[in-house]
């Protein structure tokens, strides 16, 4: 027999033991830390699949449930192209869309991804933001108002049209669909330009509005159907080659995170923009056969003709540059990175 004095030491040992447990219980639960956001491309596509969608899973994986993310399909909370405004403001947690969309308010937006006629190429630009200083300049854009991380990787695209473009001459008199730095290049090349979102595209083609479209991968594109009202495709794609979309978050959630969420975080980004530039790459091998295989005539602009369009880029960019200073050092930023990199990769290189 236990004790008078031993057993209600013991029972009173409980009970704290049982007051702990009650209060750790609830405490560990509240300290899950959900969020909510909204990608800006549906859930289900291949432009959603590929980018937040798998950071969302990485994110919940590599925190050992300790966040929980909700994501939205595009245009369930707010438009697409008011994510920015969203996560900014305070209504999302996080949001995906391009840097492009804040070109009105950030012209050096246009700067985040690949430039027109291969100025800066994918490695150049993989490169350059995760090594030398382009994603720092990226936040610096927006300063306190969120805090941005590449994420979400396309192949590169390729140029849809009803009528052969075997030079850039052919290009005079097109109607086109174009977005960011392109719609220059193709203006200063005689084509007329339309802005157009994804969902618009295909209709205006088949309704004589535009006849021919820049829009993303064979994968993308062959889903959409553009290869049964377009004969003709062509490349390189002189009006950029990749995408690199941006994850948005917002600021005051940011900092309510401990310094390991925040290192997950970011990490999920860079390895879901990575592997998932490997599977989007899949498809794409996968769907241009296809396309071949469907009798699209593909042609390809000669080494001249893709250096005149380097040329007008350039001039483009140095014109854009002399308006904007943010876009100025950003320019200057990309500049001075591909003369440090571009001897030793020329070196490299097969020609």
């Amino acid at each position: 027999m236990i004790p008078k004095r031993r057993s209600s030491i013991f029972i009173i040992g409980l009970a704290v033991l049982l007051a702990i447990a009650l209060t750790v219980g609830p405490a560990t639960a509240a300290e899950k830390i959900r969020w909510k956001g909204q990608t800006c491309f549906g859930i289900n596509t291949p432009l959603g699949k590929h980018t937040i969608v798998l950071w969302k899973d990485l994110v919940e994986q590599m925190s050992g449930g300790r966040m929980e993310l909700t994501l939205h399909d595009a245009g369930e909370i707010v438009p697409g192209t008011k994510i920015y405004d969203a996560v900014k403001d305070g209504l999302l947690d996080f949001g995906l869309n391009t840097p492009a969309w804040q070109k009105g308010k950030y012209p050096a937006g246009d700067l985040f991804y690949t430039l027109p006629a291969g100025i800066l190429e994918f490695n150049d630009l993989i490169l350059w933001l995760y090594g030398g200083g382009g994603k720092e300049l990226e936040q610096g854009m927006y300063g306190d108002e969120l805090i941005v991380f590449p994420l979400g990787l396309t192949p590169p695209e390729e140029i849809w049209s009803k009528r052969p473009i075997k030079t850039l001459d052919d290009i005079k008199g097109l109607k086109i669909r174009a977005a960011g730095l392109s719609m220059d290049l193709w203006e200063k090349l005689g084509a007329s330009v339309v802005l157009l979102t994804g969902g618009e595209v295909l209709p205006a083609l088949q309704r004589g509005m535009i006849d021919a479209t820049e829009f993303l991968d064979p994968s993308y594109d062959y889903t959409m159907g553009l290869h049964e009202v377009c004969k003709y495709r062509f490349g390189p794609p002189i009006h950029m080659s990749n995408n690199i979309f941006q994850l948005l978050i917002k600021t005051k959630s940011w900092n309510a995170l401990p310094d390991d969420l925040k290192a997950i975080v970011e990490r999920a980004a860079m390895a879901a923009t990575f592997q998932g530039y490997a599977d989007f790459w899949q498809s794409s091998i996968e769907y241009n056969k296809k396309i071949e295989e469907y009798g699209t005539v593909t042609s390809k602009l000669s080494k001249e003709d893709q250096q005149r369009a380097r040329k007008l880029g350039m001039e483009i960019i140095n014109e854009k540059a002399a308006k904007d200073p943010y876009f100025k050092k950003v320019w200057e930023s990309q500049k001075a990175f591909i003369e440090k990199y571009r001897p030793y990769y020329n070196l490299t290189k097969f020609d």
